[in-house]
């Protein structure tokens, strides 16, 4: 039993990984989501800092586009704003909202690429190819499908600026049944779960009701740069080539920095350094 246990572990759940932002370096996103940094009074002449026009660590609430969209970010700045009026004013800013419990990673089980059914609204029943997904959300756009028709020049009107409408795809949620998966066996909606394959290397997805495998679509690999990693060709003069970046060129010596530098420098310092204490 022990060993078995350990070989389960051992097995690497690649489709954890495929998030809407794995392209992106990680402190970038978090970066976006906030939009105001904390402000310090200082210099009150010996009176304590004021710390204001600080957003409470909480303040943000998860949408259903990219937070680094213009729409996400005009949220977060109306949001910033609203506080900031708070704030100035002295009244209470109710920092509260409706909470939204993420499907976790393991159970995640729609992709980019997948065909999906609409199971709710005016396009119940179709078929459509899922564009992009949000985990935060559990919200998936599906292409063509749930669209709402909106003027993208509505507030230029006076300006002599003419309306332009277009059809734009709203959120269908995971955790609602809004959507599902479409079974390759029968083309039915279904529910679809992680498996152990045969050979025990890989989690497969598969119908719950059929038990038929639903592969992977090829879109989920995609990021904004190449469509699969084997097909990305390196620049010559742009992108370091990997074996540099893997080539291990830091030597740890037990010497200070200032001992280091003198090294390389070829300065002979004969000073002996006081000891060091870390608490």
């Amino acid at each position: 039993m022990w060993p078995t246990r350990v070989l389960l572990r051992s097995v690497r759940r690649t489709y954890m990984e495929l998030d809407y932002a794995r392209h992106m370096p990680k402190e970038y996103v978090e970066k976006v989501k906030r939009t105001v940094p904390k402000k310090i009074y200082t210099n009150r002449y010996g009176a304590p800092d004021i710390v204001r026009w600080t957003l409470h660590p909480d303040d943000y609430v998860p949408t259903d586009g990219r937070p680094w969209e213009l729409d996400a970010f005009e949220k977060n700045i109306q949001r910033a704003h609203d506080y900031h009026q708070h704030k100035l004013r002295h009244r209470f800013f109710e920092l509260r909202h409706e909470e939204k419990v993420a499907i976790p990673a393991e159970e995640w089980t729609i992709f980019p690429g997948d065909l999906v059914q609409v199971m709710v609204g005016k396009d119940r029943g179709k078929t459509g190819v899922v564009s992009h997904v949000n985990k935060e959300t559990n919200a998936v756009f599906v292409r063509g499908r749930h669209t709402k028709l909106v003027n993208d020049y509505e507030n230029l009107v006076e300006c002599g600026i003419n309306s332009i409408y277009r059809q734009v795809e709203q959120p269908l949620y995971i955790h609602k049944g809004q959507v599902k998966l479409v079974d390759p066996s029968d083309n039915e909606p279904c529910e679809a779960d992680w498996v152990l394959n045969e050979e025990g290397n890989e989690y497969v997805r598969i119908s719950k009701r059929s038990k038929f495998q639903i592969p992977m679509p090829q879109l989920a690999q995609a990021t904004s740069e190449y469509l699969t990693a084997d097909r990305y060709v390196e620049v010559d003069g742009k992108d370091t080539p990997a074996e540099v970046v893997l080539e291990k060129t830091y030597k740890p010596v037990l010497k200070s920095f200032e001992e280091e530098i003198a090294d390389a420098m070829g300065i002979q310092d004969k000073r002996k350094l006081q000891p060091t204490y870390w608490y």
